[in-house]
């Protein structure tokens, strides 16, 4: 019995190593995550989002029972850019656009990445999200979000860009809003579906960060930046 006992402790080790690597790498993940963005876990409602053309257009018309809402944002000095960026509002901009938009659609359907920028009416598309370019501006790009399966139009994404040469830092925003049309009681599940969804939008930012600075820059640079 003792053989057997010690061999069981031992296939227990084995078997709980790649579930203990697993955990580990997740963590780390979010650590790096949530040290890198800066979040709003809710959008106050005097934001200027909610007074946005986008917004009125697709949502303005009727009273929701409930808003869902997050912000993240990565700012790094412009020292980090890549120069060639800096020298428009708009370069950064359509650079930050294309890179999330490719990010977005390699996240959806393993799509390929695109080479230019999008452009109102991109439609990005799995058999359960769908997400659509409504406008977009030298500094902000917007877009709807529908769940396939039932064609409902609940969400609302918008990219904002600002490069700030006074204080020399450019920043990325990324506003995320699903509208409810009735309040349910909350489940396990649905706070899951915001932590992926805010945890989707963290990475996106991170391919954003990785595409934009300079080679001889580190991620370690544009911790906690201020604009």
């Amino acid at each position: 019995m003792g053989l057997v006992r010690k061999l069981l402790v031992v296939i227990g080790v084995i078997a709980a190593v790649p579930v203990l690597l697993v955990v580990f790498l997740v963590a780390r993940t979010q650590y790096r995550l949530v040290k890198t963005t800066h979040t709003i876990s809710n959008i106050p409602r005097n934001d200027p989002v909610f007074s946005s053309p986008a917004y009125k257009e697709q949502f303005g018309d009727r009273t929701w029972a409930k808003v869902e809402s997050f912000a993240c944002a990565i700012v790094l000095p412009l020292t980090a850019v890549r120069g060639e960026l800096l020298e428009s509002d708009s370069a950064f901009a359509a650079e930050v656009f294309k890179i999330m938009w490719n990010s977005r659609m390699k996240t959806q359907f393993n799509g390929p990445p695109s080479s230019r920028p999008p452009q109102v009416g991109d439609v990005s598309a799995s058999d359960t999200i769908r997400a659509e370019v409504i406008e977009v501006s030298p500094t902000e790009m917007a877009m709807t979000i529908t769940t396939v399966p039932n064609g409902f139009t609940g969400g609302l994404e918008v990219i904002e860009t600002i490069i700030n040469r006074q204080n020399n830092v450019a920043g990325v925003r990324v506003k995320y809003l699903w509208h409810n049309d009735v309040i349910l009681p909350r489940k396990w599940y649905q706070y899951l579906s915001i932590w992926l969804q805010l945890t989707g939008r963290r990475l996106w930012l991170m391919d954003v960060l990785a595409g934009v600075i300079t080679e001889a820059r580190s991620e370690g640079d544009t911790s906690k930046a201020e604009l």
